[in-house]
């Protein structure tokens, strides 16, 4: 009997619960927007020349939407202007000293028989430097980064986000 009371009670909950649930049918967000998350919009001034990139993103998802937004400096970017306005006050030397500190541009300069000005020393004696302090061999080849001589100049950076570095 207790067994035949107790398999009873069980079933009326299930039917109750199940009821509860299939009743459970009107929209309580009617006419309400899904949760959404927009990118913010950033801007670095209408035709401005600077050397920013910007940088924005947003994910939404039922329960949580977030988005942000942030500018980053663009080295590659200051470097080129800083040497371009260098180059047009008449210190071809300074603008190629600034362009070498992109260790691509050291690597060509070097390969096209033209080293990179150091202390003031251009063509042989730049290489003849460059070799005294290590930086590279008698054949050319890079043994030391040659940031690390000019006053590390080229430290790597966290906000590099595409940018290229060396």
């Amino acid at each position: 009997m207790r067994t035949f009371l107790i398999t009873i009670v069980v079933i009326i909950s299930l039917f109750y619960t199940a009821t509860c649930y299939a009743a459970e049918t009107t929209i309580r967000y009617k006419d309400q927007p899904p949760p959404s998350a927009i990118s913010p919009s950033l801007s670095i001034g209408g035709g401005s020349d600077v050397c920013v990139v910007v940088r924005s993103g947003a994910i939404g998802t039922g329960i949580f939407s977030g988005s942000f937004g942030t500018h980053i400096q663009d080295m590659n970017c200051e470097r080129l202007k800083l040497s371009r306005g260098l180059a047009q006050l008449g210190l071809k030397v300074s603008a190629t000293a600034i362009l070498c500190q992109d260790l691509r541009v050291f690597r060509a300069m070097l390969a096209a028989g033209s080293p990179c000005p150091i202390n003031g020393l251009v063509g042989k004696e730049a290489k003849a430097k460059y070799i005294e302090l290590g930086i590279i061999n008698e054949n050319n080849h890079i043994m030391v980064s040659p940031n690390v001589v000019n006053g590390g100049i080229n430290k790597p950076r966290r906000n590099d986000y595409g940018q290229p570095t060396d």
